[in-house]
């Protein structure tokens, strides 16, 4: 079942005002109608169950009510929350693990494509990398694109979280060079190693298309991490059209990527950064039956 993301929280009385761009996906694409129920994220990442109170289609506007217990959202289970008995609702808590992605810069449209699929699987943070094979012309869109003024990346964003019900508030970080990016991720688990008063374990991976000095994805992550240690932030960093340089791949492994390869086909940048999150989070999900013994 689709979610709404709601750009405020409820009022005092419980009430949420729909307008603008906003009313046209309530009213359009989710075709609701006076008194139906449905799922809307609050912009605390609370799931809450709201009421379509009334719609008026000349100012344009939508009211929504809470309904139910206010505090569901953030404590019941998701099988008490399903809708009719039949379909579940959005996913009510975060995932346990802060997913990153760096995301060497690609051609405007194959960027469209993996921040959406990024945000459909849960990714917390999508890092633009200026990589030495990346167009000047395409880093040049990128960087309007994280312009505070351009909304087009966080309308796919918000898209994408509405449709596959997401309730990780994926964040675009601004665009860096490979160093700010290896600067940026050591910053992040150095934070959250001091916020967890050292008990947080970190991985990250760069996916490379050639197989010399890469391990299996699996194998990195288990040598990476103790035995029966929780991963409590990954991190993938996937290349663009022209891959990841020499001299690039080098750098992010001195700075804690370690270098993985699928023994697959050749993967197109899109591909890869879909099918890289998708073998990082089954990893981390699955790693009690798999991971390595000593």
């Amino acid at each position: 079942m689709r979610q709404f993301v709601a750009e405020v929280m409820p009022d005092a009385q419980g009430c949420i005002a729909v307008s603008g761009k906003k009313f046209h996906y309530v009213r359009s694409v989710l075709r609701v109608e006076t008194g139906d129920m449905m799922y809307v994220r609050l912009p605390d990442g609370a799931l809450q169950q709201m009421t379509v109170a009334r719609i008026d289609d000349g100012s344009k506007t939508v009211i929504l009510t809470v309904a139910g217990d206010e505090s569901f959202a953030r404590s019941a289970p998701v099988h008490d929350v399903l809708e009719n008995g039949s379909k579940a609702p959005p996913v009510n808590q975060k995932p346990p693990v802060s997913l990153w992605l760096f995301q060497f810069i690609a051609k405007p449209p194959k960027m469209e494509l993996i921040i959406r699929q990024a945000v459909e699987c849960g990714v917390s943070v999508i890092v633009p990398v200026m990589g030495e094979f990346c167009q000047s012309g395409c880093i040049e869109s990128a960087r309007k694109r994280t312009a505070a003024s351009d909304t087009r990346w966080q309308r796919i964003i918000t898209e994408a979280r509405e449709q596959s019900g997401s309730p990780v508030d994926t964040r675009i970080a601004e665009c860096v060079t490979v160093d700010e990016a290896c600067r940026l991720w050591q910053k992040h688990v150095s934070a959250e190693a001091e916020r967890s008063d050292g008990m947080h374990h970190a991985f990250a991976a760069v996916l490379y298309e050639q197989s010399a000095k890469t391990m299996l994805f699996h194998e990195a992550f288990g040598r990476a991490l103790e035995s029966n240690v929780e991963c409590n932030a990954a991190a993938v960093m996937v290349g663009a059209e022209g891959g990841i340089s020499p001299s690039e791949l080098e750098l992010v492994s001195q700075n804690g990527f370690v270098p993985v390869h699928f023994k697959t086909n050749i993967l197109r940048c899109e591909t890869a950064a879909l099918y890289g999150l998708a073998v990082l989070q089954n990893t981390i999900t699955e790693s009690a039956v798999w991971q390595l013994k000593k």
